[in-house]
């Protein structure tokens, strides 16, 4: 009897890795880097996972470690993820938690040592929590602490804009863009050449799932 392949889709990205085949682990790392820009903000709780995951992603992906894989792939920051995990760590919930709650610093002594370290930490937690908020000045404070020199020649008018020397300093990583035209080979062409093979696979396995739905719909 011939084996029968079950197309699984993409993996959301609340599946444990150690549940999901090796094979789907790229998948499952881009289901978390979409997670990562879109649903993080809102809901805090999966980072726990994402981290205690990260070097078994960073494997599949042929990253050297689970931090490359939470900096370079999930573009997020140490010292916020290190924050944040304190505060789930600390309050447990069990409900939706947005990201900025997860930041908020509930005082103490103003005059003892912790509150000034917990001030410190605060304050640099806030430069990249503007990420969520003023894209502009998080670029600006990233670029002034992991990238002085590109930072520089933004001030000499070298870049067109902060994004641009953002993209420069490898802070951020442009979004590929592919115009839409009659020929649907060209397209597919077009994206093939921007995307790598797991992406496009799983593109491939959307829109033949969106056609088998409307398909199986009663016509109007």
């Amino acid at each position: 009897m011939a084996a029968v392949s079950v197309d699984q889709g993409m993996p959301g990205p609340e599946e444990s890795a150690h549940k999901v085949d090796r094979s789907r682990w790229q998948l499952l790392a881009m289901a978390r880097r979409r997670w990562a820009e879109i649903d993080l903000p809102f809901d805090c709780r999966l980072l726990r996972t994402v981290v205690d995951e990260a070097p078994m992603l960073a494997e599949g992906l042929g990253m050297e470690s689970g931090d490359k894989f939470l900096t370079d792939y999930l573009s997020l920051d140490l010292d916020l993820v290190g924050r944040v995990l304190g505060w789930l760590e600390q309050e447990q919930p069990t409900e939706a938690v947005p990201l900025a709650v997860a930041l908020v610093d509930h005082g103490g002594d103003r005059k003892s040592d912790n509150f000034k370290a917990s001030r410190k930490r605060r304050d640099q937690a806030d430069n990249v929590s503007l990420k969520w908020g003023n894209e502009a000045a998080y670029l600006e404070a990233r670029l002034r602490r992991d990238a002085p020199e590109v930072a520089e020649a933004l001030e000499r008018g070298e870049h067109r804009s902060i994004r641009a020397a953002a993209i420069e300093a490898g802070i951020i990583k442009p979004v590929p863009t592919v115009r839409l035209v009659p020929d649907p080979t060209r397209t597919a062409a077009s994206i093939v050449e921007r995307m790598d093979r797991a992406w496009c696979v799983a593109l491939a396995t959307a829109i033949a799932e969106q056609i088998r739905g409307v398909a199986s719909r009663p016509p109007p």
